[in-house]
């Protein structure tokens, strides 16, 4: 069981950082400590159902992504807003670098020769 709240603190802490947001801004529309936020992220405590909910409108996720790390539809995949943001400026440099990025990801996790 200590592996699922494990895991609930990571997605969190990678969604939060996704959108540019430090675990005191986070804290503070949670209505929350650093502390709670820094305990959860770490899979030491967890939050409430509300507070969950309150999370996935905040981080713009669903629940069953937080909790059992699915998206609604599996056949699409999660990409970070960063992402998104560089693609859509069409700026072929910027396009370029992040597909060189992906690239060596994909080889150093054993996807690509």
């Amino acid at each position: 069981m200590d592996q699922i709240y494990k895991d609930i603190g990571d997605r969190i802490s990678l969604l939060r950082h996704d959108r540019g947001m430090t675990q005191e801004e986070f804290a503070e529309l949670l209505d929350v400590t650093v502390k709670h936020i820094s305990a959860v992220e770490s899979g030491r405590s967890s939050f409430s159902i509300p507070k969950l909910v309150h999370i996935c409108d905040i981080l713009d996720c669903s629940l069953d992504y937080l909790i059992r790390g699915k998206q609604i539809d599996d056949s699409i995949a999660y990409i970070p807003n960063t992402i998104i943001e560089i693609l859509q400026k069409k700026d072929q440099q910027e396009a370029y670098l992040l597909l060189e990025y992906i690239n060596l990801f994909l080889k150093i996790r054993g996807y690509r020769k």
